[in-house]
């Protein structure tokens, strides 16, 4: 006997219609997981494969029909997310329909707001057969905050708008159950789906699209205020843990100040486990990062906003990511500045102006740095105030003028002292040593570089001193030391490389490349150059590329091979001539890095 068992809703159901002879099988499906049934084999049932689902919707509908509108088969089937019952019901709303083309039904179900009323047919329902594995949880479940996502967002409390879910085991708050325990009910109710495990060993979940939409429905009616709290709670948390990632990364003076909103805490052990490798971490949340701004945007958040997109400006800034960056910052500083958020705009206006230098964009910069000193001023931002105008000095030392970047220098490291910011002060200490070097004063720049090194080490700031040792090589350089000055670079690329610092990696590479040529050492130079604009070309750094293929271009006329170096030249000129173009400006001379 073969006896098939549909939609068991729990073992209890199955064990009495179980046959006790030999020879007899059990077929049972099931929207739970029924693991309490010993010697059952269990076979987990995903949506469909492409492939599967068009051969379903084919075999429904007509394969004429299919190939007569392949374009409207293939839109349906991404309406339906590949779901067999979702499949069903549309197919067999176009075979009561045979005159009906497939466009007429693609335009019925592809706006969300229409898709679950559309896919019904008879007793057959999608929002049916959600509403009733909602119905079966337990009511801790059903208002329990979501498990992890899987490369998407996906709703707080499973029903509220979408929101990345903060990693990590922790307590229920108000008696709800643990996170991990919420979603192994969820993935044995087939609700939610345990789709991989991230290289930092924590699990990602999948919602498919048509259960999300059916559990928006059906949050729909819960009060404004509790959805809003739910959204707070999984950002607020979020928050905690972007400031704890960015406070494990090297180099932090991009770093936002800490704004009103109070943080949601995981457990320190948690937190330990995540962040035992902070960049790892947010490589893993990179997509959930600006998930969480957006988020807070639509909420009108824009406290949250602006502290989540400020939050990730020191990871960004290290892995280069700059369309992330300002897509995320842009976004906040329309919340901020729709709000009145002067001291949110103020830093996002901070941030998109080093952005900016990155990308060569001096007027911009200019712009947002001098929005951003006003509204420090303002709001009597004094450390704010000072990284901005630290910040424009390096827009005008670009751009050659050279008295109007020391008065900026000089200024906000007053401000810095004043304060008692010895980060502040060991950066402005260094830019000071800059600026005298190129002034020719060899003595006074290595007092500055001196003492900004001192302060890096007494800060215990590895990345600080990596960035104090490469711009002291050229005061080695200058006064005919190459070794020394080789010293120092060694010693700071070796920091970057471990941290992971391409940019500044790059930057000490064209410094070993100035110093092998000065010695006329082709052979060391060029390896040098190329592994720079490697790193240059990757981040959008043309300026700093430029620099390197002129470099490579004068040694080559230097020995004697004319058609390299015009080579060479020639794609320096083509860089060159882009730059001008973004910038409506004359090519400006090689540009020394940001402070």
């Amino acid at each position: 006997m073969l006896v098939v068992l549909d939609d068991a809703g729990h073992a209890d159901q199955v064990v009495p219609l179980l046959p006790g002879a030999d020879g007899c099988a059990v077929l049972i499906t099931s929207r739970t997981l029924l693991t309490q049934l010993p010697g059952a084999r269990h076979i987990d049932l995903d949506v469909l494969k492409r492939a599967e689902a068009r051969e379903l919707f084919t075999g429904i509908v007509g394969r004429d029909r299919v190939e007569r509108e392949p374009g409207e088969a293939d839109a349906i089937l991404d309406c339906c997310g590949n779901l067999p019952l979702a499949i069903r019901i549309a197919s067999g709303k176009l075979t009561g329909r045979p005159a009906c083309s497939l466009r007429v039904l693609r335009e019925r179900i592809e706006g969300e707001s229409r898709r679950l009323a559309e896919l019904r047919i008879g007793d057959l329902s999608v929002r049916a057969s959600v509403e009733l594995s909602l119905r079966l949880l337990p009511a801790d479940a059903l208002r329990a905050e979501p498990p992890r996502p899987a490369r998407r967002l996906h709703p707080a409390r499973l029903g509220g708008r979408p929101a990345p879910r903060p990693p990590g085991r922790r307590g229920g708050a108000r008696g709800r159950p643990t996170t991990f325990a919420a979603g192994d009910i969820l993935v044995d109710a087939s609700l939610v789906r345990l789709v991989a495990t991230d290289a930092l060993g924590e699990p990602r979940y999948r919602l498919h699209d048509l259960i999300r939409t059916c559990a928006v429905e059906i949050a729909a009616p819960l009060a404004t205020a509790d959805k809003r709290d739910a959204i707070v709670r999984v950002l607020s948390a979020w928050l905690d843990l972007v400031r704890r990632g960015t406070d494990r990364l090297p180099g932090g003076l991009l770093a936002a100040p800490r704004g009103t909103e109070p943080r949601r805490s995981l457990p320190d052990t948690v937190v330990e486990r995540l962040m035992a490798d902070a960049f790892g971490w947010f490589d893993v949340e990179r997509d959930n990062l600006l998930g969480t701004v957006k988020l807070a945007v639509d909420w009108g958040l824009d406290e949250l906003a602006w502290e989540l997109a400020a939050g990730t400006a020191t990871y960004y800034d290290h892995r280069c990511l700059y369309q992330d960056w300002q897509h995320g910052h842009r976004l906040a500083l329309d919340a901020a500045e729709a709000a009145g958020n002067a001291p949110g705009a103020s830093v996002l206006l901070r941030g998109l102006g080093q952005l900016h230098i990155y990308q060569d964009e001096y007027d911009r910069a200019t712009r947002a740095l001098e929005s951003s000193i006003e509204l420090c001023r303002d709001t009597g931002d004094k450390r704010g105030e000072a990284l901005s105008l630290a910040t424009l000095s390096t827009v005008s030392r670009v751009q050659g003028r050279d008295a109007e970047a020391l008065d900026r220098v000089e200024e906000a490291l007053a401000i810095a002292v004043g304060e008692g910011d010895r980060h502040i002060e060991a950066q402005l200490s260094c830019s000071m040593g800059v600026m005298r070097l190129m002034q020719g004063e060899l003595d006074e720049a290595q007092s500055w570089f001196t003492g900004a090194l001192r302060l890096a080490r007494d800060l215990d700031d590895e990345h600080r001193v990596a960035v104090v040792l490469r711009r002291f090589s050229r005061l080695h350089d200058r006064r005919a030391d190459p070794d020394e000055a080789l010293h120092c670079l060694r010693q700071a690329l070796a920091t970057f490389e471990k941290l992971a610092d391409e940019r500044c990696a790059g930057y000490t590479l064209l410094e070993v490349g100035r110093v092998y040529a000065g010695q006329d050492d082709r052979n060391r130079v060029t390896p040098a150059l190329e592994r720079a604009v490697a790193l240059f070309h990757r981040h959008g750094d043309r300026q700093d590329e430029v620099t390197c293929w002129q470099l490579i271009g004068d040694l080559e006329a230097a020995a004697g091979i004319p058609d390299l170096a015009r080579q060479h030249r020639e794609r320096a000129a083509r860089l060159w001539q882009t730059i001008g173009e973004m910038n409506d400006t004359a090519a400006p001379p090689a540009r020394p890095s940001s402070p």
